[in-house]
């Protein structure tokens, strides 16, 4: 059962920061456009509440560790559903760093002659540079080609996937009610040495605590 806010520095955070992006879809409107449009606020929401990893220093990590000249890069995987969804985060910031936003074409883009996909994606080097990946939906069929290679790496990894968690992957959107919502892996943001603050995970219609990349080694 999902957790209500009782603090009111909560609240506030839930209705100022979050909620205020969850209204009702228009179907008056472009839905994939009004939908991406949200789901890039949660976006970046998620990155400022939350730390360690490449974002910045979590309790017990070197203080040292992240350069804040270099900015902060989105990575899109796939067919993005509405590009201009995505548009509102270019010249944000986040924690005094400038957002960039990358585009990965979609394995099915990378089909050769015989009709077969890579089963490594070639700009994997560079994805792994990222510190959010977001997964499109073209890429349901290949989340196995994804997520087992990014397993151990410090990135916040999004996707908009049914069964994206249990696959691997940190925060999955979801739809309730005609509403963005997301839910959590908290296996997958330990694997990356991410914290998300409790204030974020309050707002989690679901969170998991494991997931089929697990191996009996995790802590």
């Amino acid at each position: 059962m999902r957790k209500r806010l009782h603090n009111p520095i909560f609240a506030l955070l839930a209705s100022v920061v979050l909620v205020c992006s969850m209204g009702r879809l228009s179907h008056a409107e472009s839905p994939p456009k009004t939908e991406y449009q949200v789901k890039a606020a949660f976006l970046f929401n998620f990155m400022k509440f939350t730390d360690g990893g490449r974002f910045g220093p979590a309790e017990g990590q070197d203080q040292t560790a992240v350069d804040p000249n270099k900015p902060v890069i989105i990575g899109i995987l796939g067919k993005i559903p509405s590009k201009e969804g995505f548009d509102g985060l270019l010249g944000k910031e986040v924690k005094g760093r400038p957002v960039v936003v990358r585009q990965f074409k979609s394995f099915d883009e990378m089909e050769d002659s015989e009709g077969k996909t890579p089963q490594r994606h070639p700009d994997l080097d560079e994805i792994r540079n990222c510190h959010v990946l977001f997964i499109c939906p073209s890429e349901k069929p290949f989340l196995s080609r994804v997520l087992p290679h990014l397993r151990n790496d410090p990135i916040l990894i999004v996707g908009d996937v049914p069964g994206f968690l249990q696959a691997g992957g940190t925060i999955n959107f979801v739809i309730e009610e005609k509403k963005v919502r997301f839910e959590v892996n908290l296996a997958a943001a330990a694997r990356a040495k991410l914290q998300m603050r409790s204030s974020l995970l309050r707002l989690a219609v679901r969170i998991i605590e494991h997931d089929g990349l697990e191996e009996p080694n995790d802590k």
